[in-house]
């Protein structure tokens, strides 16, 4: 007979919503900051001083890029549509 145990565990859930509009760069980088920086209420305070610039300092490198990673989605959605002879609508997307 094979036995199997499984310890699972969800870990910690949260949920960010807005109102009728997406999550913009920067509520992106925090929550993926949170995720990737975690800080101990146990630490001592110089090290929790420390852990939080530098927290501060990986979202505003996330939300730097996220910036630079639409911009470059806009330009390739727009050539898509210049080059499917739709130039008008490559404008209007460019204009956003």
């Amino acid at each position: 007979m094979l036995q199997v145990e499984l310890d699972t565990s969800v870990g910690n859930l949260g949920v960010e919503t807005t109102h009728y509009r997406g999550h913009t760069p920067e509520e992106w980088a925090q929550m993926a900051a949170n995720r990737i920086v975690g800080i101990s209420n146990s630490a001592p305070e110089p090290i929790k001083q420390q852990a939080h610039v530098f927290k501060q300092q990986v979202e505003a490198v996330l939300a730097d890029y996220m910036h630079k990673a639409i911009a470059s989605h806009i330009c390739t959605v727009g050539n898509i549509l210049e080059q499917k002879g739709h130039s008008d609508m490559a404008e209007i997307i460019r204009r956003l």
